[in-house]
């Protein structure tokens, strides 16, 4: 019986001493483990992110391109036809007068009629033109928007007296302003 119990005791002893042996690796193993784990989900978070971002870049990118195709061209309007005045020369309502010198011709759709009506109120259209000019100052005209609303100012003028169409646009094909 004595040779069963040392025996015991040396198997107790490599099983003990195993267990020593194992005890200080685990703690490291899992140390090791828990590294692992952090940057594998680092490199997950990583990947995700880029394809997160590569998807909704794509996306911006597609409708962009989508609004862009979207955009049609018109084609431009056809040319209004044009009634010449003759040359208005008038000064202006200031103290000390400017020379104002225009040509002016209105624009208006394909139409006979009122081309006629135009040809027929000439003398007309020449009055409303010399009153509205009458009454403007130099600092009313010596600007591009000055120019502009006194286009505007006439073609409203002359709309109201027309009754087969409607003038489109006022050019001035000569606007001389000393």
């Amino acid at each position: 019986m004595g040779d069963e119990e040392r025996e015991e005791i040396i198997e107790e002893d490599e099983e003990g001493g195993a267990k020593a042996e194992e005890a200080p690796s685990r703690p490291f193993t899992g140390k090791i483990i828990k590294i692992l784990l952090y940057v594998a989900g680092g490199i997950l978070l990583i990947v995700l992110v880029i394809g997160i971002s590569y998807i909704v870049a794509k996306n911006v990118q597609e409708s962009s391109y989508e609004r862009r195709q979207d955009i049609i061209a018109a084609p431009p309007p056809a040319p209004l036809d044009i009634y010449e005045l003759p040359d208005i020369s008038r000064t202006t309502n200031d103290p000390e007068p400017h020379f104002l010198k225009v040509k002016i011709a209105l624009a208006y759709e394909k139409d006979p009629l009122i081309n006629n009506e135009l040809i027929s109120r000439k003398s007309q259209i020449q009055h409303i033109i010399n009153i509205i000019l009458q009454s403007k100052k130099y600092e009313d005209l010596n600007t591009v928007s000055g120019a502009v609303d006194l286009a505007d100012e006439i073609k409203a003028h002359v709309n109201v007296i027309l009754i087969a169409g409607k003038v489109k646009e006022v050019y001035f094909q000569e606007f001389v302003l000393n």
